[in-house]
C-alpha cells in the first residue's frame, strides 16, 4: 500500500487547520476593533445632536482599521471557500455594518447606501445575492446593520430628551416610521433577518411614546 495518500492528506489538513486560527485570528482583532468603535459611537447618547459629528469623527481610526482587518481578512479567502468558513465572520460583519450605518445616520441624518458602507469598510455588498466572485459583505450582513439601526434610534429618542434636545425626537420618528415602511416592502426569507425585522415595531413603538411624552407636557406643538 502506498501511504503517500495518507501523508498527503495530512498535509492538507493542516494547512486547513493553519487557515481556520488565520482566519479566527483576524475575526478576533475585527470584534476588539468594533467594540471600541462602539463605545465611541455610544457618546451619541448623551450629547446634543451638534456635538455629534464630534462623536463620529473619535470612531474614525476604528473604521481605519475595520478595514484594513477586513482586507487582511478577504486575503485568507479564495472566493470557491468563501461560504464554507462564512459564518466565522458573519456575525463581525453584522456589527461592523451597524457600526457604519449608525456612524452614517450620525453625521448625515440618512441611511447608509451598499456604496457608504463599501467606501467605509473596504468591500463591496453583494447586492443582487449572485454567484460569489470576490470577498463581499453579504446582503444579509448589511439589512442586519440597517435592523441594528432601529434600537439606536429609540435610545437616541430617549437620550436626547435628557440632554434638552426635545426637537430630535420628531425628526428621529419621521425617519425612523420610513425605514420601517421600505423594509416592509421586502420578502424576507431569511429566518434571523424575520425574528429581527418583528421586533422592530417595539423600537417603532418606544420612538412614538417619547413624542407622545413630549406632546402630552405641551413641549412639542
Amino acid at each position: 500500500m502506498d501511504i503517500q495518500i495518507f501523508i498527503d492528506l495530512q498535509d492538507r489538513l493542516d494547512q486547513e487547520t493553519t487557515l481556520y486560527e488565520q482566519i479566527k485570528e483576524a475575526v478576533k482583532e475585527l470584534h476588539k476593533t468594533c467594540r471600541l468603535a462602539s463605545a465611541n459611537l455610544s457618546k451619541a447618547h448623551s450629547v446634543p445632536q451638534s456635538q455629534t459629528i464630534e462623536v463620529v469623527d473619535s470612531a474614525k481610526p476604528q473604521f481605519a482599521q475595520m478595514k484594513q482587518k477586513i482586507s487582511e481578512l478577504s486575503k485568507l479567502i479564495e472566493p470557491v471557500t468563501f461560504y464554507r468558513y462564512h459564518d466565522m465572520w458573519s456575525n463581525a460583519f453584522q456589527t461592523a455594518c451597524s457600526l457604519a450605518v449608525f456612524a452614517t445616520y450620525l453625521s448625515e441624518n440618512r441611511l447608509a447606501t451598499p456604496e457608504d458602507i463599501e467606501k467605509i469598510l473596504g468591500q463591496k455588498v453583494n447586492v443582487d445575492n449572485g454567484q460569489i466572485t470576490e470577498f463581499v459583505i453579504t446582503v444579509e450582513e448589511y439589512l442586519h446593520g440597517i435592523i441594528s439601526l432601529f434600537s439606536e434610534l429609540s435610545r437616541l429618542a430617549v437620550n436626547s430628551v435628557i440632554v434638552n434636545d426635545i426637537k430630535r425626537p420628531q425628526d428621529i420618528s419621521t425617519f425612523a416610521s420610513e425605514l420601517y415602511s421600505g423594509f416592509q416592502l421586502l420578502n424576507l426569507k431569511n429566518d434571523a433577518l424575520r425574528r429581527r425585522f418583528d421586533s422592530i415595531k417595539y423600537d417603532i413603538k418606544k420612538i412614538e411614546e417619547v413624542q407622545y411624552d413630549l406632546r402630552v407636557r405641551g413641549l412639542l406643538a
